[in-house]
């Protein structure tokens, strides 16, 4: 495991406390950062390789604390890439679990596949640009958070601003089926102020190219994660008449096993550029198999696996989220079919 035992087995004890929201998913980036294990993977020589697998293994026991961590994981990834002064000056911050850290990348995305357009605007002033809109949808959002988005001015750009800035305001927690402990709402911005140095790309294609595979990749952990889980509880309960359910239990274990040896294969390859069909096929699978996994778990739990805050029904419910994470089911099969055409 790349998760310490005994970090486990606080995941694992907290998990319940955490889908009730009686706890923030972001408790554990603090953990793993007071024992400097953020800064230990950041420095990892097989960096990628080793938060696949962190994230994997924190989404086997809470996909909301896994959630979190991927979040808080892709601010540093894009401060990492964008390696501007001001970028050099606060991930050491995000790396130490001081702040949280908010992906808002899901319009900058989609403009840079061709399928939508970035939710901000943004129009040049002195020293800066002034940025207005509504982030749809960010998580690990709280006063204190850092958040990298992206904006449209004469052109694109991808830019970092607190989330207590001037001018930027918190919407109200949505209520979800399930993952409400991850701090996922809102974000407007009325003129918000964002200094010149806060702007980490202007590239918006080749940033995208830069942090996309391991965007996707450590998404499929959360995916794989929550897969193994549901089809590792659903095989303890095979006795008596669930016997009739050990063909698909077999099937699908084997078939979570072929997935996760696949992402470590490309996650080790990420550096010779991922073969972008490859990565979208793994993201579609993976998701398809936490949700084969979760309703498998759920027929073989029985009433166990309905009652509202049981192990099983959590993660049928966690499952369900997977299809529309940004970059949604949808969003991916239309990026998939291009790829596929251009190959």
């Amino acid at each position: 495991m790349a998760l310490p035992v005994d970090l486990a087995q606080l995941v694992a004890q907290r998990a319940k406390a955490v889908d009730k929201g009686e706890l923030s998913a972001n408790y554990l980036v603090q953990h793993l950062a007071e024992r400097e294990l953020l800064q230990v993977v950041n420095n990892h020589p097989d960096k990628l390789l080793t938060l696949v697998r962190l994230i994997r293994d924190v989404a086997e026991l809470d996909l909301s604390a896994a959630f979190s961590l991927w979040a808080q994981s892709m601010a540093i990834e894009y401060l990492a890439q964008a390696d501007t002064d001001y970028a050099r000056e606060v991930l050491p911050v995000l790396l130490r679990g001081e702040r949280p850290g908010v992906t808002g990348m899901a319009s900058v995305f989609k403009q840079a596949a061709g399928c939508g357009d970035i939710e901000l605007q943004a129009t040049p002033v002195k020293g800066g640009y002034e940025v207005s809109g509504v982030l749809r949808w960010a998580s690990n959002l709280v006063e204190d958070s850092l958040v990298v988005t992206g904006a449209v001015a004469d052109g694109p750009l991808v830019f970092a601003i607190d989330a207590s800035a001037p001018g930027v305001s918190l919407g109200k927690p949505f209520g979800l089926l399930g993952l409400n402990a991850t701090a996922s709402t809102s974000l407007e911005f009325d003129r918000a102020f964002v200094p010149e140095r806060q702007v980490l790309a202007t590239d918006l294609q080749g940033f995208a190219r830069s942090v996309r595979p391991t965007f996707v990749l450590l998404q499929t952990s959360e995916c794989l994660g929550l897969a193994h889980t549901a089809a590792q509880e659903a095989t303890k309960r095979l006795e008596g008449v669930n016997g009739v359910f050990a063909s698909e239990v077999q099937a699908i274990n084997e078939h979570i096993a072929s997935l996760v040896e696949h992402q470590e294969e490309l996650s080790r390859g990420v550096e010779k550029q991922v073969d972008p069909v490859a990565l979208i096929e793994l993201r579609l699978a993976a998701a398809q198999a936490a949700a084969s996994a979760t309703q498998l778990e759920v027929r073989v739990a029985g009433g166990a696996g309905y009652a509202q805050h049981s192990p099983a029904s959590r993660r049928f419910r966690e499952a369900a989220f997977l299809p529309v994470q940004s970059p949604s089911e949808a969003q991916l099969r239309w990026e998939l079919d291009r790829a596929r055409e251009a190959a």
